[in-house]
């Protein structure tokens, strides 16, 4: 479940890359919710789950809003200024490395077991993200004017942010259905999204950019990444531990390196490779640190 929402993710993340073309960080976040929220009431109300809704306490409500304003609406948003700032090469392998905060905020407050095999997968998977998403110094100096401190600062508070809304999600599944979660969030990410924007609004030339094949980018980009992607996630929670759940939904910039590729036919370089069997190494330990006490 997890690594298939990595793959969404990816995916996800070729088509921001589009859409930041045409719109900043906070419209993009805004436009791209829409259609989920009809996605995920829908799936809610066709699953037959909808009177789960009113058996919500306060305090569940509470952490689902917090989480989302949190993760979806700061955590995103950043993570699409870290996009635009320094490029997905750097970015997305800083972003993802968040596994490494849900280890230790899983072992200390959740109180999860950490084995051996687990830690040093946590290492290998991420290590391997490092190379996969980066580039070689050749690559870095063609892109020099993108490298600033607003893009790295933007893509290490998107990582602190996932990392701590990835435990909470954790917490508030124990006790709800992982649809309900996926569809109550946007209640509270919509109008946080709508102070955010209000800026961009305002400047008409950001909404003149767009055109019906930008819109319709930043619409299934929601889709596949937050819609889809994210309901993968919750469902992979519900059964697996936090601090090896994490380091998997992480292989996202292997599956963004893949479809380069395959699609777009670039070449393998030896840190590519490296990387590649890093993570699938990292994932074999961590599925036998979840099944070896």
């Amino acid at each position: 479940m997890i690594v298939a929402a990595a793959l969404f993710w990816a995916v996800g993340a070729s088509l921001y890359r589009k859409g930041l073309l045409n719109v900043g960080p906070g419209m993009l976040n805004l436009f791209r919710s829409f259609p989920v929220a009809i996605y995920a009431f829908l799936v809610l109300l066709l699953l037959g789950k909808w009177g789960l809704l009113y058996e919500l306490d306060m305090l569940s409500v509470t952490y689902i809003g917090f989480s989302a304003i949190l993760v979806l609406a700061v955590g995103d948003t950043f993570y699409f200024i870290g996009l635009k700032s320094i490029g997905v090469a750097r970015a997305v392998p800083i972003c993802y490395s968040y596994s490494i905060f849900v280890a230790l905020i899983s072992t200390t407050i959740l109180g999860e077991s950490m084995a051996a095999l687990t830690l040093v997968g946590t290492a290998a998977v991420v290590s391997g993200i490092w190379l996969v998403g980066g580039r070689t110094k050749n690559e870095v100096s063609k892109h020099a004017p993108q490298h600033s401190k607003r893009g790295v600062l933007a893509a290490l508070t998107t990582s602190l942010c996932w990392a701590c809304g990835f435990i909470l999600f954790k917490i508030i599944l124990s006790n709800t259905d992982p649809f309900v979660l996926a569809s109550v969030r946007m209640l509270f990410l919509l109008p946080a999204l709508g102070l955010f924007a209000i800026p961009s609004l305002g400047k008409r030339s950001s909404i003149r950019r767009l055109t019906r094949s930008s819109i319709l980018t930043i619409f299934l980009s929601g889709l596949i990444a937050l819609g889809v992607g994210d309901t993968f996630l919750y469902l992979g929670l519900e059964t697996a531990k936090a601090n090896v759940a994490a380091p998997l939904a992480s292989t996202t910039p292997l599956f963004a390196a893949i479809i380069a590729i395959v699609f777009l036919k670039e070449r393998v370089s030896k840190r590519v490779v490296v990387g590649t069997l890093l993570v699938t190494a990292g994932t074999m330990l961590l599925t036998l640190g979840q099944t070896i006490p």
